[in-house]
């Protein structure tokens, strides 16, 4: 009986791939509403995990946790871009009142630093490239597009 549980339960993970890792999803990530999950730990455990995942609107992402569940980067899998609206429950709200903050842009990358510092890349919504530093208070530190 315990053989027929233990294939029952793989046969499910592959017919359904991502249906058990997104049990496991941290805190940090859970609201995202990611679907298609796979969570592997990278080469040293001790350096946390990769989450791969869809968000609603079809963007294909990775995010770099840390191993305490603490998100490092998020990034658009392949040359996909991402709302950056989609990932807006991650962002303080100070950065998010900012004057500079491109709320209609599409980000390939959004990194969280040590101390708060957000660092995030992509195309405005007049398609020009773009990469931004934000302090935690949502003071800018840099703001540069490829004009």
């Amino acid at each position: 009986m315990k053989h027929v549980f233990a294939v029952t339960v793989l046969a499910a993970a592959f017919a359904y791939p991502g249906m058990l890792a997104a049990q496991e999803l941290p805190p940090s990530i859970s609201g995202l509403g990611l679907t298609d999950v796979q969570i592997r730990q990278k080469p040293h455990v001790e350096y946390g995990s990769n989450v791969y995942g869809t968000l609603p609107g079809g963007a294909r992402i990775k995010i770099e946790l840390e191993r305490n569940g603490t998100i490092e980067e998020i990034e658009a899998r392949g040359r996909g871009l991402f709302p950056i609206d989609q990932i807006r429950s991650l962002v303080p709200a100070p950065v998010l009142k900012s004057p500079s903050w491109p709320a209609d842009a599409m980000l390939e990358k959004i990194e969280f630093e040590r101390g708060g510092r957000i660092e995030i890349e992509g195309r405005l919504a007049d398609g020009r490239e773009f990469d931004a530093e934000f302090e935690a208070d949502g003071r800018v530190i840099d703001f540069d597009t490829d004009d």
